[in-house]
């Protein structure tokens, strides 16, 4: 993918995020929208960074990895985070994992 093809998906993706979001604070306007899509726009920011983490953690140079140094920390990661609760511990659990695969 080109920088300038990354560049403006990131933008698309950074603009529905915040448009949505926006709209909700708007006078007259957050109040017309259906509960359903109120409820379902709570998931657009995570949607987005699901958008953009996923294809760093499996495709590495053009093509797709199955056993990759991001996998590896990814899954440590959110390992950690689901099992200790604490969001800095599982980054730091992450990171040790990500370089000591890169090592190997």
């Amino acid at each position: 993918m080109d920088i300038l093809r990354s560049l403006l998906l990131l933008l698309g993706m950074a603009l529905v995020t915040y448009g949505l979001r926006v709209s909700f604070f708007l006078p007259g306007v957050g109040e017309r929208f259906p509960s359903k899509l109120r409820q379902a726009a709570a998931y657009v920011p995570v949607a987005v960074l699901t958008a953009i983490i996923v294809p760093e953690i499996f495709i590495a140079h053009g093509e797709w990895q199955v056993l990759s140094p991001q996998l590896a920390g990814a899954i440590s990661t959110g390992v950690v985070v689901w099992r200790s609760k604490k969001l800095m511990l599982g980054i730091v659990a992450g990171m040790a994992v990500y370089y000591a695969f890169r090592l190997l």
